[in-house]
């Protein structure tokens, strides 16, 4: 079984009413349904509990808590904790599927190739009514960037059992930490070339210096300290600003090579484009 897990607030007066509701149509529709839904409402007060509570009568949420909590990953570690699934997939409320077919062809992945978890391409909508884009995943970019998104994402219940839950102290970038870890560990995963998902652009991440302070931290935490780069050097990596000395000084300090690979194409990609 899959454990869905949808954290939530205000979707009315925040304006993406539409979007949940293409979410939940296009969850009913896939293929697989041998699935949970979680739904975690951070304590909405514009009418969104009204919506969501038609949706559990009806059945289509398996399960709803509605509280105060201080960010998303609070809410999405309060999912982990009741949910039964041996997979895991996590669905904001401004993200629909591009195919029906998303769950099957996950799980018939996952269980085809061994590997710990799938991700692929997603469409980003834009707010203004601008052209869409589609976002990649790529694992060359771990070190220094998201590689892919958990929209995306299906994964083992086991790998959250063994890494632990999200950071809750991160207002933005704990899910990327989740990410590192979970490659550093040694999980491997398998890449659909193709956009599975659609997502609404902006949100928390459009927090600019937020982002840079959290992701430079994470970036130091989970191997800059370790090698004598500084928490500056690890805000250049994460603006893709890596000049020739701190090249050179990633190169005669940095032992690993996954993280060796991934900034050195970083530093080759930012000089040749």
């Amino acid at each position: 079984m899959i454990s869905v897990i949808t954290p939530c607030k205000n979707v009315i007066s925040e304006g993406r009413e539409t979007f949940f509701r293409k979410m939940m149509r296009t969850l009913r529709a896939q293929s697989y349904q041998d699935f949970e839904h979680i739904l975690i409402d951070g304590g909405s007060e514009d009418g969104t509990i009204d919506l969501l509570e038609k949706y559990l009568k009806s059945g289509h949420i398996t399960t709803l808590i509605s509280e105060k909590d201080n960010n998303l990953h609070e809410a999405l570690n309060k999912g982990l904790k009741i949910a039964k699934g041996q997979y895991i997939y996590v669905m904001n409320t401004d993200n629909y599927f591009a195919t029906d077919k998303f769950f099957e062809k996950s799980l018939e992945a996952i269980l085809k190739y061994g590997v710990d978890y799938t991700h692929g391409d997603r469409i980003i909508i834009k707010r203004d009514g601008g052209p869409s884009s589609v976002k990649r995943g790529d694992i060359r970019v771990a070190f220094f960037r998201m590689p892919f998104r958990y929209q995306t994402m299906l994964i083992k219940k086991e790998i959250y059992d063994v890494l632990g839950p999200f950071d809750e102290k991160l207002k933005i970038a704990s899910d990327y930490k989740f990410m590192l870890n979970m490659i550093l560990a040694g999980k491997k995963g398998y890449y659909f070339p193709e956009s599975l998902i659609y997502s609404l652009d902006g949100g928390i991440t459009s927090d600019r210096q937020t982002c840079i302070k959290e992701v430079a931290g994470v970036l130091f935490e989970r191997y800059g300290k370790k090698y004598n780069l500084t928490i500056d050097d690890c805000k250049n990596i994460y603006q893709k600003t890596i000049s020739p000395t701190l090249f050179s000084k990633i190169m005669s300090n940095v032992r690993n090579e996954e993280i060796l690979k991934s900034l050195k194409y970083e530093y080759e990609y930012e000089r040749v484009y």
